[in-house]
């Protein structure tokens, strides 16, 4: 099951120690299985994802992934890994899950060096601005 190599938020976990030793379980493992209980996550964001979409998907993977404030505000964070993420996620949405493993499995930490992350960014942003220009809290 690769996708538990894959955060909800687009971290790549294949390369966290303490998940391939087992002293993690990431953002899935035990979950379908009653060994973790949903309602004890500390991490909205996981508990969103796996409520709505189940544990083999990511956020990369809802419809609502351009309106949901629980993610854009990660996102939107200060720090170099957040850009990381969500550029993880609009690769996984534009690409898919399959495609992003192959390039993270070469990576030494849980984000690097994506293809075509560029454009998949500015698009990020593009369709972001115009969801907030035509918002009904926009008053133009």
């Amino acid at each position: 099951m690769p996708i538990i190599k894959i955060g909800c938020c687009g971290a790549y976990c294949g390369t966290c120690r303490a998940l391939i030793e087992g002293g993690c379980s990431g953002c899935r493992l035990g979950y379908d299985t009653g060994e973790r209980a949903l309602s004890r996550a500390r991490c909205k964001m996981k508990v969103c994802c796996i409520k709505t979409l189940g544990i083999e998907h990511t956020c990369a993977d809802c419809s609502e992934y351009l309106s949901c404030s629980t993610l854009q505000d990660f996102y939107g964070k200060k720090g170099y890994k957040y850009k990381k993420y969500r550029e993880s996620t609009e690769f996984i949405r534009s690409h898919g899950s399959e495609s992003f493993l192959q390039i993270a499995e070469k990576w030494k930490g849980p984000y690097g060096k994506l293809t075509d992350c560029e454009s998949s960014s500015m698009h990020f942003v593009q369709l972001l601005n115009n969801l907030q220009n035509h918002s009904p809290n926009n008053s133009t």
